[in-house]
């Protein structure tokens, strides 16, 4: 496909934009005291170069009370001088315009950071985090507004070529647009147009002081996706209200709250489901409109374009795992471009802990000033046992700089662990991992064995300089009676679609990520999948009721046994609550602080407490974790190579950890 829409130049209020890709604002953690640090400058500058069209710099508090000292802030004139140095810098060394995002977090801010009671519409508690804010007087909000037009006038003072206004995301300005927070009963509460009228008073005001010449415009959340919150028509209200008000040059549209039940942006969630939010607005008004939300393949984002469903878009996430996604979409070198695989470990799990941004797959995002890629000094030989994302991602680095690298892999393709995820309900995307590291090692001179280990006699005859040692991990064995019953299989089994019968009657043992997820997949076999739900819903073949006991019935009854307190107590925070909800839409049964006492064929025993309980049972999957297998490593020890164990070799770990693990190492050999 040609990208003929995704670069053509656009143009917003005289700023002339090279192409139609906007990074988003994306909270990064990269600062303790509310300043632009060497770590965010790093990180701005690679996607500058990397070829965005529009770079949004933020969020940035405008205030103390709506902020905490991990973002950065514009509430002070001396905080001006750190803007204005580095986009001067981007100006000179780039051709991507740079916006700054303005925000208040409302109720989302915390007095455990920012030392103060956070204020909102209405004092209504803060779900996730449970604080209790404040309701807004009168004089707090003249006092935020002004904030709004003191920050948006030292934006402009700072060399800010594009002023952003977040209206949307349960902040402020969204919180008071919705119902479910807005319980006022003066002018700012009520009926939509009260409701709006905070969020329009901060447009107007902060247009009125920067000029009618200057871009700005605001981010929206297309739909809450909360009960009682603002629907797409609330929204499309208050687009055509902004515009009409002269302070929406432009609108980026996003999907819902934090607090939504709907999945907006992890790996389960459709590329391009959310388009529809943003073409529903532009419908209405007659300015640019940002699309947002797993829009990161260039194909769809350039079909997006050319359907007119919106005029730029939004790659945020897709630019944190790769910043010269641009440059190689324009270049054609798409083959080399590591993909967002939308797991949310590095990215917005880190935030809800209040941890720097990191990514699975881009192990240097936030490191960028400190793991540059230089040519090794001594170049060795070196044999990698292993084509898992450890190995795959160490043989990579260390042939770039220089070294002679031969990966032995034992079976038939690359990935490791990566093919076991590959299968399961929403996570097809993981498999562009493998792809990706496949391609970018295409484009090395890094030698592939497939259908070869590598045997300490190999080692001893080639004498390589460096053995990497990176055979990943097996399934953890269990000591309980019946446990090699011919009723009783590895979840590790279950994945790699060796098994063609599983009964109707199934015990999963393990409530970590592995079990839920596996239980989550057999419930899943029986029941209609989401292609051919769309079409008998698309030609109304059956009623709503009975479409949804299709795609809620596998026909399994399935259970899961954990012994700890919480099932899946290692999956993000971002994504445990929607496997959680989808194994309860598929009626499967957890059971936790339970533990296994036997297996029998037909069925189990297990304990809670002081009770003890048979379960009728088909078939039993063992899913409790795994070890490391590093017998290699071992056996070669008497070699004269030098042997480096790394990934789940190593320790037992995530993606995430593998991949950093075979990019550290390979930077330090």
């Amino acid at each position: 496909m040609e990208f003929l829409k995704l670069f053509e130049p656009i143009t917003i209020n005289r700023l002339y934009i090279i192409n139609r890709i906007v990074m988003p604002a994306m909270a990064l953690f990269y600062t303790g005291d509310y300043s632009l640090t060497e770590r965010y400058r790093a990180f701005y500058r690679e996607r500058a170069k990397g070829g965005v069209g529009l770079m949004t710099i933020g969020p940035v508090a405008i205030d103390k009370v709506g902020s905490s000292p991990f973002i950065l802030g514009l509430f002070e004139d001396h905080q001006i001088n750190q803007f204005l140095e580095f986009i001067s810098e981007l100006h000179t060394s780039t051709d991507a315009k740079i916006s700054i995002q303005l925000m208040h977090q409302g109720r989302n801010s915390s007095e455990k950071t920012s030392g103060m009671q956070p204020i909102a519409p209405s004092a209504i508690p803060n779900p996730l985090s449970g604080e209790m804010p404040r309701e807004m007087t009168g004089e707090d909000i003249e006092q935020v507004q002004e904030a709004y037009v003191k920050a948006a006038l030292r934006a402009k003072a700072a060399g800010f070529d594009y002023v952003e206004i977040l209206a949307g995301g349960s902040y402020l300005i969204g919180e008071f647009l919705s119902p479910v927070t807005n319980h006022r009963t003066d002018e700012y509460g009520g009926s939509v147009e009260n409701r709006m009228r905070f969020g329009l008073e901060i447009i107007t005001r902060v247009r009125n002081a920067l000029g009618s010449e200057f871009p700005m415009g605001i981010r929206v959340s297309g739909q809450d996706f909360v009960e009682g919150g603002n629907t797409l028509a609330e929204s499309c209200r208050f687009c055509i209200a902004a515009e009409k008000a002269g302070g929406a040059d432009a609108i980026n549209v996003t999907g819902g709250w934090h607090e939504t039940n709907v999945p907006q942006v992890t790996s389960e969630v459709p590329p391009g489901a959310f388009l529809y939010l943003a073409r529903a607005i532009k419908g209405k008004v007659g300015v640019p409109v940002f699309a947002s939300n797993r829009l990161g393949d260039p194909e769809l984002a350039e079909k997006a374009l050319r359907s007119g469903a919106a005029d730029m878009i939004c790659w945020g996430r897709p630019l944190i795992a790769d910043p010269e996604l641009p440059q190689k979409v324009l270049m054609g070198r798409r083959q080399e471009r590591v993909p967002c695989i939308g797991c949310n470990q590095g990215c917005i799990d880190a935030i809800f802990a209040g941890a720097m941004v990191s990514c699975t797959l881009n192990p240097r995002v936030g490191r960028e000033a400190s793991t540059e890629i230089r040519e090794a000094e001594v170049k060795k030989r070196i044999f990698v046992a292993g084509g898992g994302p450890a190995g795959m991602e160490f043989a990579l680095i260390a042939s770039r700089r220089g070294h002679q690298v031969t990966l032995y892999e034992k079976g038939d393709k690359l990935g490791g662990q990566i093919n076991l995820i590959g299968p399961l309900p929403g996570k097809g995307v993981y498999l562009e991992a493998v792809k990706s590291l496949e391609l970018r090692l295409q484009s090395t001179e890094v030698k592939i064995k497939l259908n070869t280990p590598l045997t300490p006699e190999i080692i001893e005859a080639e004498t390589p300089d460096l053995l990497v040692v990176a055979t990943g991990a097996k399934p953890a064995e269990l000591n309980i009676p019946g446990i090699d019953g011919a009723n009783v299989i590895s979840a590790w089994d279950v994945l790699c679609g060796d098994l063609p019968n599983i009964g109707k009657r199934v015990v999963v043992i393990g409530g970590g990520a592995t079990g839920c997820e596996t239980a989550l997949l057999v419930a899943n076999l029986g029941a209609v999948p989401a292609e051919i739900f769309s079409f008998l819903a698309y030609h109304r073949a059956l009623d709503t009721v009975e479409l949804r006991g299709l795609m809620y019935n596998g026909g399994r009854q399935v259970t899961i046994i954990e012994v700890a307190e919480k099932p899946a107590a290692n999956v993000g925070i971002s994504t445990r609550w929607a496997l959680l909800k989808n194994l309860k839409l598929m009626g499967a049964t957890i059971r936790t602080k339970t533990k296994i006492v036997d297996i029998c064929d037909e069925y189990v025993r297990i304990e809670t407490g002081d009770a003890t309980e048979s379960i009728p049972v088909d078939t039993v999957i063992v899913a409790t974790g795994s070890v490391p297998v590093h017998d290699l490593a071992q056996t070669a020890r008497f070699a004269k190579s030098e042997i480096l164990v790394i990934g789940d070799a190593n320790r037992i770990g995530k993606i995430s950890d593998a991949v950093r693990a075979g990019f550290d190492s390979a930077l330090l050999v």
